[in-house]
């Protein structure tokens, strides 16, 4: 870890406690997930899948022409996934008139396509 990019380190270690507390509540688990998606910014930062500029602390990753593509497939995909799965599964959940979970598992489908096909075309590299 390098020293000049501690803004940006503690910024997403919060921010990923905040996002695992929200998801899991106050647990052991949420520790875990806390350290996980920290991780992900670690690995986001220090990848070289993104441009480095150090002169902004909180927000130093930039996306060139490439990483700009790679971010619109993403969110297409996204966008599909959580559609299908609201489609397919809204009547079937409607049913037993639990409709928030079927827009809560979309919109956690679409999260999770997103951040994956996002991980997978930038390991292409």
């Amino acid at each position: 870890m390098k020293r000049e990019f501690t803004p940006y380190y503690v910024s997403r270690f919060l921010l990923s406690a905040i996002f695992a507390l929200v998801l899991v509540g106050f647990s052991w688990k949420a520790a875990l997930l806390t350290l996980a998606f920290f991780g992900l910014f670690l690995l986001y930062l220090h990848s070289g899948w993104f441009q480095v500029d150090p002169s902004h602390p909180l927000i130093p990753l930039r996306r060139d022409d490439r990483g700009r593509q790679v971010q619109r497939k993403a969110l297409i995909a996204g966008i599909v996934a959580g559609f299908l799965v609201f489609l397919l599964l809204g009547p079937a959940i409607g049913l037993l008139d639990l409709t928030k979970a079927a827009g809560f598992l979309a919109l956690s489908a679409g999260i999770l396509t997103y951040f994956i096909t996002q991980f997978i075309l930038l390991a292409r590299a």
